[in-house]
C-alpha cells in the first residue's frame, strides 16, 4: 500500500509515506551523499563447464528491465586454454554484462607434482603458460568475446581432488610478478589475483603479495572467494594502491535445499557483508545452473527455474550498476534490518538496498543528506514476488517512511536532479520544455541524435539530426516523472535529467 499526504493509492508493496514528518517510533536512518566509500564494478556469477542456456535465461540473468541486470559474468578456461562457454559469453554481452576468464589449472605438461592429471601441483613453465593464457584472451575477442580480465589461478590454496594448482603468497606473488603480469602488459585484458578459496587464505597470500612490488604493479584486481566462518575484512592498502577488490565465488552452504526467500536473505547477507565490511566493488556467486541439489546455484534443480536468490541479487545488481558508489548509511536501523546506500551522480539516482528478517512489516525511516530527492520507487523481493515494483511516491524535505515487508529485500530507487557531460569537450546541455516537447539547445554542431529516456533506460523519444543543426525539437512523450534528456555526438554524450508530468 502506498500512502501519500493528501490522497491515497494502493499497491501491495509495503507502506510508503514521503513527507517531512517521520513515523512516531520508527529507527531512522540518514543517508549521506557525500559521504562515498567504493566504487562499484558489478555483481556475477559463472556457468563454468556450461555450453548454452535458452535466450530466456539469459534474459533473466541479464536484462535489466525484465531480469535481474547482473553485469558481469566468470566463465572458466579449460586446461588446454579453451572454454565451452563462448555462446554463453556471446549472450551476456549481448545484454550488456562484462566477461572475465579464470583457470582452474594450467595443462599437465607445464606442472609437477600432479596427484593425476589436471589435480594439483605447481606450475613449472610459468612463461609458457602466460603466453597461452593471452592467446585465451586474444582468442576469445576474435571470437566477439572481449575479456575484461584474466585470473592467475582458482583456489590455488584449496585441497581438492579436481582440477587445481598449487600456490602460496610468495609463489602467486612472483608468478603475477614475473611471468602472468609482463605478458598481459598492454594487452587491455586486466590480471586478477589470487581468488583464493576463503577469507582465511586471503589473509595467508596477501602479506607476501602487497611486499611484492612486481606483484603490486601488475595486479589490478585483488580478489578472494568467500567460503570461511571468519567475516569479510577491510584491506585499506588495496584501494589504496589504486586497485579493486573483488569477491568472485560463494553459494549459500546452508542445508536443506530451499529456492525461496529464506536461502535469498541469507544471499543478501553475504553481499551486504563484503560491500559495507570490506568495500568490495564487485561481488559474484558461484553457479547459474545446478548440479545437485543444494543451495549452490541461482536456479532451482527441482524445478528448473530461477531461485529468490537471483532476484535478491537482481535488488543489487539491476539498479546498483557499474561506476555507482556506495555512500554513508548510518543511524538507528530497525531490529532484523540491514541496508546499504548507492549513488550515481551520471544517472541521477541513489538507491539503497534493504533487508527486513523479521516475520512482520517492520516502519524504517529514512532521511537524506547531499542530494534533494524528487520520488522514490519500491522494488520487492519476497516469498510471493521477484523484484516487483510499487507506485513512485514524490520525496518533500528529503524524508521518507518505508514499511518493509516480512522476510523481504526492497530497493528503494531515488531520483534526483542532476546534468551530467562526458566526453573529449565539455558544454551545458540546455533542456527547454515546450508544450508540444522538448526542445534541445546544443553546444556543439556536430551530427548526432538527441534522446529522451525514462529511468529505467527505455528510449521515450529519439531524432538523429545532421552537422551544424543548432536546436531539435522532439515531440511530447506520454512518460511522467523523471526523464533523461541525452545529446550523443560521435564520442560525446551530454545528459540532463528533468521532471515530466502528464
Amino acid at each position: 500500500m502506498i500512502r501519500f499526504l493528501g490522497k491515497r493509492q494502493t499497491k501491495n508493496v509495503g507502506a510508503l509515506l514521503c513527507s517531512m514528518g517521520a513515523l512516531a517510533g520508527a529507527a531512522t536512518i540518514t543517508i549521506d551523499a557525500t559521504t562515498k566509500f567504493q566504487k562499484i564494478s558489478g555483481f556475477g556469477a559463472s556457468t563454468a563447464w556450461g555450453s548454452t542456456m535458452p535466450a530466456a535465461d539469459a534474459d533473466q540473468l541479464w536484462s535489466t528491465t525484465t531480469g535481474a541486470g547482473l553485469s558481469l559474468h566468470r566463465i572458466r578456461i579449460a586446461p588446454d586454454q579453451t572454454t565451452s562457454e563462448t555462446n554463453i559469453a556471446k549472450m551476456a554481452i549481448a545484454r550488456g554484462a562484462t566477461v572475465w576468464a579464470t583457470p582452474w589449472t594450467p595443462p599437465s605438461s607445464m606442472k609437477t607434482g600432479e596427484t593425476k592429471s589436471g589435480v594439483g601441483g605447481t606450475l613449472s613453465n610459468p612463461s609458457g603458460y602466460a603466453a597461452k593464457l593471452v592467446n585465451f584472451a586474444k582468442m576469445m575477442k576474435d571470437n566477439g568475446v572481449p575479456i575484461y580480465a584474466v585470473s592467475a589461478q582458482n583456489e590455488p590454496d584449496a585441497n581438492v581432488d579436481y582440477e587445481s594448482c598449487k600456490f602460496d603468497g610468495a609463489t602467486m606473488a612472483t608468478w603475477v610478478g614475473k611471468s602472468m603480469g609482463p605478458a598481459f602488459a598492454g594487452t587491455g585484458v586486466k590480471v586478477m589475483a589470487p581468488e583464493t578459496q576463503n577469507w582465511d587464505g586471503f589473509a595467508r597470500f596477501w602479506p607476501a603479495m602487497k611486499g611484492n612490488a612486481d606483484f603490486m604493479k601488475y595486479a589490478d584486481i585483488l580478489a578472494t572467494h568467500e567460503y570461511s566462518a571468519t567475516l569479510p575484512k577491510l584491506y585499506p592498502e588495496i584501494a589504496a594502491a589504486g586497485k579493486e577488490f573483488w569477491e568472485t565465488e560463494i553459494y549459500d552452504t546452508d542445508m536443506p535445499a530451499d529456492p525461496g526467500i529464506g536461502s535469498a536473505l541469507r544471499v543478501h547477507k553475504l553481499i551486504h557483508q563484503c560491500m559495507t565490511l570490506a568495500n568490495m566493488n564487485a561481488w559474484h556467486f558461484w553457479w547459474v545452473y545446478p548440479s545437485t541439489t543444494d543451495n549452490g546455484a541461482l536456479w532451482d534443480k527441482a524445478t528448473n527455474k530461477a531461485s529468490k536468490r537471483l532476484w535478491v541479487m537482481g535488488n543489487f545488481s539491476r539498479f546498483v550498476r557499474p561506476g555507482y558508489i556506495r555512500i554513508g548509511a548510518t543511524g538507528t536501523q530497525a531490529s532484523g534490518v540491514s541496508m546499504s546506500a548507492y549513488s550515481s551522480e551520471k544517472d541521477g539516482k541513489l538507491v539503497i538496498v534493504a533487508a527486513n528478517t523479521n516475520t512482520s512489516a517492520v516502519s524504517q525511516d529514512f532521511k537524506v543528506t547531499g542530494v534533494n530527492p524528487t520520488g522514490v520507487t519500491p522494488w520487492v523481493t519476497d516469498a510471493s514476488r521477484n523484484l516487483v515494483a510499487g507506485d513512485k511516491a514524490p520525496v518533500t524535505g528529503s524524508a521518507f517512511n518505508f514499511s518493509l515487508p516480512a522476510k523481504s529485500v526492497t530497493t528503494l530507487v531515488l531520483d534526483y536532479p542532476t546534468t551530467s557531460v562526458s566526453g573529449r569537450t565539455h558544454g551545458a546541455l540546455r533542456v527547454v520544455r515546450t508544450s508540444s516537447g522538448t526542445r534541445f539547445a546544443l553546444t556543439s554542431r556536430s551530427a548526432g541524435v538527441v534522446q529522451l529516456l525514462s529511468l529505467d533506460g527505455r528510449i521515450l523519444a529519439s531524432r538523429s539530426f545532421p552537422e551544424g543543426t543548432a536546436e531539435v525539437q522532439v515531440p511530447e512523450t506520454k512518460a511522467s516523472g523523471i526523464v533523461q534528456a541525452r545529446v550523443v555526438q560521435g564520442d560525446r554524450i551530454e545528459t540532463s535529467n528533468f521532471v515530466t508530468s502528464r
